[in-house]
C-alpha cells in the first residue's frame, strides 16, 4: 500500500498537505464554532470566572492610568507628599490586583485549552478508527499528522490566547473610551479619526497576510508529507 502511494503524485491536502482538498476557508464556520462551544461547555464555571478576572484586570489597567491625573494635579503640584505616598500605595495595589487577575485567567485558560485539545485529539483518533482504508490510501501520513499537530495546535492557541485577548481588548477599549470622553471630547474625536485610518490600513495588510498564511500552511503540509512518506 505504501509503495503504491509513493508511485502516485502527491495531491494537495488540508493545511497545504497532500490530499485533494487544499487550503480553503471553513465550509461551515457556524457549525465549527458550535462544536467548539460544545467542547468548552464543560468549563462554563471556569470560563465565567475568566470573564470576571478579565473585567477586573482591564479595569485595574485603565484605572491605574487614570489615577495619574489626580496624582499630579492634587498631590505633586500641591506638594502634598503624605497624600502622594498614600496615592502611590493605592496605585500599586491597583496594579497588583490587575496583575494577579491576569495571571489567574491565563492559568485557567491554559488548563481549559489543554484539556479541550486532549478531548478533541481523542475524538479525532476515535473517528479515524472508523474510516475506510480508502481514506488512508488517498491521504499521506504528513496530512494526517498535520491534523493532530498544526491544526489542533492552532486551535489551542485560539482558546488559550486569542479568545481571552479579544475579550480583554474589547473591555479595555470600552473603558478607555469612557475615560477619554471624561477627560477630553476633542481629543477623543481626533483619536477616533486616527483609529479609523489605522483600521483601513490593517484591513489591507490583513488580507495580504492571510494569503501568505495559506501558503505557509501548504508548505507545512508538503513538508510533513515528504517527511512521513514511506
Amino acid at each position: 500500500m505504501a509503495e503504491q502511494r509513493t508511485n502516485q503524485p502527491a495531491p494537495q491536502g488540508p493545511g497545504g498537505g497532500p490530499g485533494r482538498h487544499g487550503y480553503q476557508k471553513p465550509k461551515d464556520l457556524r457549525g465549527t464554532l458550535g462544536k467548539l462551544m460544545h467542547y468548552l461547555g464543560r468549563y462554563k464555571s471556569l470560563l465565567f470566572l475568566v470573564v470576571v478576572l478579565l473585567v477586573i484586570s482591564s479595569a485595574c489597567t485603565v484605572g491605574g492610568s487614570y489615577l495619574i491625573k489626580p496624582l499630579i494635579n492634587d498631590y505633586i503640584l500641591t506638594g502634598d507628599f503624605p497624600g502622594l505616598a498614600k496615592m502611590l500605595a493605592f496605585m500599586a495595589a491597583v496594579y497588583i490586583v490587575g496583575a494577579t487577575c491576569s495571571f489567574g485567567y491565563a492559568r485557567i485558560m491554559v488548563h481549559v485549552s489543554q484539556n479541550t485539545v486532549a478531548k478533541i485529539r481523542s475524538d479525532l483518533f476515535d473517528r479515524m478508527q472508523s474510516l475506510p482504508l480508502k481514506f488512508f490510501d488517498t491521504h499521506t501520513h504528513g496530512e494526517l499528522m498535520s491534523r493532530y499537530t498544526n491544526d489542533i495546535d492552532t486551535l489551542r492557541q485560539l482558546i488559550s490566547q486569542s479568545i481571552p485577548q479579544l475579550i480583554n481588548s474589547v473591555i479595555t477599549i470600552v473603558m478607555v473610551f469612557i475615560s477619554m470622553v471624561i477627560l477630553s471630547i476633542p481629543l477623543t474625536i481626533l483619536t477616533l479619526v486616527m483609529v479609523a485610518v489605522m483600521m483601513v490600513c490593517t484591513r489591507h495588510l490583513a488580507g495580504k497576510s492571510g494569503m501568505y498564511f495559506g501558503k505557509q500552511q501548504r508548505d507545512l503540509g508538503k513538508l510533513n508529507g515528504y517527511i512521513e512518506l514511506d
